[in-house]
């Protein structure tokens, strides 16, 4: 006498299907239900189990097909020792019957849930490698860190507040207000940080419920657009200011440190403040082509993947020249930012700039010497608004810097309400014949 146990799909040709176990004894056969319905994409039929797959399916798909995986395990164990038991030929097929259905009770009710917290999973979602939905790219090593970053406040939230790390906590209705109280009170954090956290928690939740974790629907109303900013741009007269610095002669005079590097860090911010490039690429002028004859660089941007190519300033030329094309790296971004508002400083760029901030939910007009608020990204901004104020066209200055959209690019242009107006005006006054002489 033999047997055979094998596993087989009840409706292969649909999405899912309930799981038969067929047990044949000496040309008798027993068809009996496992009560277990799985992705038919996910059983192998050779091996006659479920696999697993992270980039085919949900973590709560491979959840369930490793738990029926562990009850098949059991169904087909039992199985043996029933038949190798010894027990009557005549009362075989019913035992085995009654042995699996007491096995597949006992697990058809079994919720498969994930035993995994909502920062656990954020953590591993963050690993993962994953396309982003709007750019067709994988997601970048910086948008990984500013993710990090987000985990990590998140994480502080629930220990200073002693709250469960749940998705109920993240989810329920008082979350908004709670998280945004201690993002005041106790870290006064301004406004944006808390719009960049929701921005960046909400398509996790989103994951999280595709991954098949079970909450509420009500941090979708989570507010993630930051507000617009305040921020400077630099003239095309004070970015020559900086150009002209005699670095030098202040390291001569000990202005600036002997063993400084701020004369680089300066010459690539030049080159930024006139390519509009981003930090990512510029630290990485190796690859593109500065084609001296055209006066033009090719480079195709790091977070975008575009190909551009921008007109050489001939502030960029003499630096390209200086530098034989082989460039210097940028520092870490805090002393990066440091040497530029420095250099400003020492450039006389200190004409006060109001900013209107709201920090710890408090909203204040603060003021500033314009040389302390530069930064690298100054550069680029500079560079959109100072083509903006040139009247060259949107679409064209947009070619340069890479922006896709025209509502992206307006956030980088500065023109202040009284320069708008005094452009205009210029506008106004350039015809022939002024407005007045055609009166009547």
């Amino acid at each position: 006498m033999s047997i055979t146990i094998n596993i087989n799909l009840k409706t292969p040709s649909k999405e899912h299907s309930l799981l038969m176990a067929i047990i044949r004894v000496d040309g008798r056969q027993l068809r009996v239900s496992t009560q277990q319905n799985v992705l038919t994409a996910s059983f192998d039929k050779v091996k006659q189990r479920c696999f697993t797959s992270k980039e085919k399916f949900t973590m709560r798909d491979n959840k369930h097909s490793e738990q029926v995986n562990k009850m098949l395990d059991e169904i087909v164990s039992t199985v043996s020792r029933i038949y190798n038991s010894g027990i009557p030929d005549s009362d075989l097929l019913a035992t085995i019957r009654s042995a699996i259905s007491d096995i597949t009770e006992i697990r058809k009710d079994e919720k498969h849930t994930l035993k995994m917290s909502p920062i656990e999973f954020f953590t591993y979602y963050i690993e993962q490698k994953r396309i982003d939905s709007h750019t067709g790219r994988y997601i970048s090593e910086r948008t990984k860190v500013h993710h990090r970053t987000v985990v990590k406040r998140l994480s502080s939230f629930l220990k200073d507040k002693k709250l469960p790390d749940t998705f109920e906590t993240f989810t329920s209705k008082g979350f908004a207000q709670k998280f945004t109280d201690w993002c005041y009170s106790t870290k006064n954090y301004k406004e944006n940080t808390v719009y960049a956290t929701f921005g960046v928690l909400k398509p996790f939740l989103n994951a999280a419920k595709a991954e098949g974790f079970e909450f509420g629907d009500s941090y979708k109303s989570l507010k993630g657009k930051c507000t617009n900013t305040d921020a400077i741009y630099l003239t095309e007269e004070e970015i020559r200011k900086i150009y002209q610095l005699d670095i030098t002669s202040l390291i001569d005079a000990g202005e600036i440190d002997s063993k400084s590097t701020m004369e680089k860090t300066r010459d690539l911010f030049i080159i930024a403040c006139w390519t509009g490039l981003r930090r990512s690429d510029i630290n990485r002028l190796e690859k593109a082509k500065f084609d001296t004859e055209t006066k033009t660089i090719t480079i195709t941007t790091e977070k975008t993947k575009q190909k551009i190519v921008i007109p050489m300033h001939p502030m960029v030329l003499a630096i390209y020249k200086k530098y034989k094309g082989q460039f210097p790296k940028l520092c870490d971004k805090g002393k990066t930012n440091n040497h530029l508002r420095e250099c400003a400083r020492l450039a006389g760029i200190n004409n006060e700039f109001r900013m209107v901030e709201n920090r710890g939910g408090k909203v204040s007009t603060l003021a500033y010497k314009k040389y302390q608020l530069v930064g690298m990204h100054t550069a680029r901004r500079s560079f959109a608004t100072n083509m903006f104020k040139r009247r060259f066209p949107t679409i064209a200055i947009m070619k340069l810097t890479g922006h896709t959209t025209e509502s992206n690019f307006l956030k980088y242009i500065k023109v202040s309400a009284e320069e708008n107006a005094l452009m205009m005006a210029e506008e106004f006054y350039k015809a022939q014949k002024p407005f007045e002489n055609d009166m009547v």
